[in-house]
């Protein structure tokens, strides 16, 4: 593979499907980048609104902007698979249309990879980040810099957070090892897609921010997209359990930590619906918890009966400060934190791009 030279083009893939205005924010944001070479191909998901009209809008005026409009809508993950096999420059990266990268992560990704020939994917830090500039999680600080051989890249990124890909410049080679992203995965096939690359390649870390994830009320996740994560999540655990490429001891490893995330995120899940009075979702959360999880959650179901029954225990829940720490505490969640905010608030002067 050896040190990329400093004039190699870098392919930004971004599906899109009827968010125009975050679409414009996210084109600035590669635009914005201090490394030039690069080439941003917008894949539209048949939104059938002003999509094209934005992209014409910047592409007229700069040719490195390439559109493909879908005759009709593929689903987000075949949007990105379809994508990735037609990328055909020496890196790229996904970038999600309501996404923002930061205007040093070409360079800092490259710099990566100068620093480390063998690695196939660089990552940067990506800042979790609301609208409103309030930020709330930047899964990777509890790494350390540096290369990350095969299977400790897997482990770290199950055990203490994962960055998100939008901060991650990957090799081209890497689609021809492992293939494009899983499309039967749903929810996590962006986190599949990492996992398999760390699982058999070196990987650069730099705790540099590279991009901000944008959270709004859109966005999908553990409280708005069970139907999609929960059953992705457990096909997921069991392919790295079965996957025979990974040593036997790092894949069992790996599978039990990803099975406590996932059951630690139906918990608060399941809470948190519950103080909301989302009765619906609190029971499906359980179900999963039952289904997926191996776990009989008879107090969960006594819980989310006496709290429909009785409203102030519900309103109890909802205010109380211990509940509240609990739900927020884990590292997913959608809480500001004071710490982060003075550390990276700063970073959301991009959202205006």
């Amino acid at each position: 593979m050896g040190v990329p030279r400093r004039d190699l083009l870098i392919t930004t893939v971004i599906p899109t499907f009827r968010r125009p205005k975050q679409l414009r924010r996210a084109i600035r944001s590669v635009l914005s980048q201090t490394y030039p070479h690069f080439r941003v191909c917008v894949y539209d998901n048949a939104s059938g609104d002003e999509t094209p009209s934005v992209v014409d809008e910047f592409a007229r005026r700069d040719g490195r902007i390439k559109y493909t409009r879908r005759p009709e809508n593929i689903g987000a993950c075949r949007n990105f698979a379809d994508a990735a096999a037609r990328i055909d420059t020496p890196f790229f990266s996904f970038l999600s249309d309501d996404d923002v990268l930061l205007p040093n992560f070409y360079e800092t990704a490259l710099a990566g990879f100068e620093q480390f020939p063998e690695a196939m994917m660089s990552a940067t830090a990506s800042v979790h980040i609301n609208e409103l500039g309030e930020v709330s999680n930047v899964p990777i600080l509890n790494w350390r810099p540096g290369l990350y051989l095969p299977p400790r890249g897997l482990l770290t990124m199950v055990e203490n957070g994962h960055p998100e890909w939008t901060s991650v410049l990957f090799r081209r080679e890497l689609l021809t090892e492992i293939g494009p992203p899983d499309t039967e995965l749903g929810g996590p096939f962006d986190l599949d897609f990492e996992l398999r690359a760390a699982a058999r390649f070196p990987m650069a870390v730099s705790l540099r921010p590279g991009a901000l994830f944008v959270i709004h009320k859109d966005s999908t996740g553990i409280l708005g997209g069970l139907d999609s994560l929960c059953p992705g999540w457990y096909k997921m655990t069991c392919k790295i359990a079965a996957d025979d490429t990974i040593p036997r001891k790092a894949r069992s490893q790996a599978a039990h930590l990803l099975s406590r995330s996932i059951t630690r995120m139906l918990l608060r899940s399941s809470l948190s619906l519950t103080a909301s009075g989302d009765w619906l979702r609190a029971d499906q959360a359980i179900g999963y918890l039952a289904n997926y999880c191996r776990i009989t959650p008879r107090l969960l179901k006594l819980l989310v009966k006496a709290c429909r029954r009785f409203e102030p225990l519900r309103q109890t829940m909802s205010g109380g400060i211990a509940f509240r720490r609990f739900i927020f505490g884990s590292s997913a969640a959608l809480a500001p934190d004071k710490e982060l905010q003075s550390q990276f608030g700063a970073y959301a002067r991009c959202l205006e791009l």
